[in-house]
């Protein structure tokens, strides 16, 4: 088994008002492995990856505490004390790609500046690190793209060359904010396929997040599902597609359109929305919306259980993922 790379524990982000809208989250990713981090839109996913790396928005407050690879346990609590471990240990790829770039620069100096004028690399070292990764990437000639500039890189080279602005100080850790939401179906899947060939062939742990279960389940070795802030289930892929403990788990899954099904059907979907920050619902948070609640579920909040490799928190989870 691969040596851990990023071990989170007790995550909580809260606004300046005291109102929790991430709780308790706990997470391991081990090298060369792809974690998902799977839930609809508000459910937490990228505060919580922010929260990790100290990039929380200002008025925001994380605690519990982080760790990299071997090293020594970091306070969340303290952001300032992570800012040494972006870029070389952990790295961050947003939404948008074009917004990583100086839109009145070279695409070359931009790949190369922030690792020589922090003293990783000097400038021969970079140009040809830079040139080695736009080969890795499926870029074609280097000196070519170099000279490029933001504006002339089509939507699938901005999301290569950004990959490739990220990668320059070969971080451990790398989050990947929805890398796909701006490309076509085709697009999609060869940036998931990089992605994925830069955690098998570095070593890189890969925290993806998205709410498309589809590129999750095809790339992801593991998926965590967020709702409301809340870590309500956790285990490897296959495992959890195939036997999803917690109802909203499953929803999802029925909710995803499957190419090897009948060729007319109604999608379920989830009914109801999901609970704004403040305004939680009592016991389990998704029990206004759960096709299998019970009594129980709206007066007692679950907790997480974990086992080896399986969590959720539900009460009525299935007695086989609980052990």
């Amino acid at each position: 088994m691969n040596a851990e790379a990023l071990r989170v524990e007790n995550l909580t982000v809260t606004t300046a008002a005291g109102i929790e809208i991430v709780s308790g989250v706990d997470l391991t990713v081990r090298e060369g492995e792809l974690l998902g981090l799977l839930g609809e839109t508000g459910a937490g996913k990228t505060m919580t990856a922010r929260a990790i790396l100290g990039l929380q928005p200002r008025g925001l407050r994380a605690t519990g505490r982080v760790r990299f690879g071997d090293g020594e346990w970091i306070s969340l609590a303290q952001p300032e004390l992570l800012a040494k471990y972006l870029g070389r240990t952990a790295g961050l790829m947003l939404q948008n790609p074009m917004g990583a770039f100086d839109p009145i620069k070279r695409i070359g100096p931009q790949l190369i500046e922030s690792v020589v004028h922090n003293g990783l690399m000097t400038k021969a070292e970079a140009l040809a690190r830079a040139a080695k990764l736009c080969r890795h990437l499926g870029l074609g000639d280097a000196e070519s793209i170099f000279r490029l500039y933001p504006h002339q890189l089509s939507g699938g080279m901005s999301q290569r060359v950004a990959l490739a602005l990220t990668l320059m100080p070969a971080p451990k850790v790398l989050v990947v904010d929805e890398p796909t939401s701006a490309l076509d179906a085709n697009l999609r899947v060869e940036a998931l396929k990089l992605v994925q060939s830069v955690a098998r062939d570095d070593g890189t742990a890969i925290v993806l997040i998205s709410h498309d279960l589809g590129l999750v389940s095809r790339f992801c070795d593991a998926i965590a599902v967020l709702y409301a802030g809340h870590l309500v289930e956790y285990g490897p892929t296959s495992e959890l597609l195939h036997v999803a403990a917690h109802p909203y788990t499953a929803t999802l899954i029925s909710c995803s359109l499957r190419l090897d099904g009948p060729r007319r059907t109604a999608l379920p979907t989830v009914g109801g929305e999901p609970p704004l920050p403040g305004h939680w619902p009592s016991g389990c948070y998704f029990h206004p919306r759960c096709p299998e609640a019970r009594d129980r579920c709206s007066l007692e909040r679950p907790t997480f259980v974990a086992g080896a490799e399986r969590g959720v928190a539900c009460h009525f989870a299935r007695q086989e993922v609980r052990s």
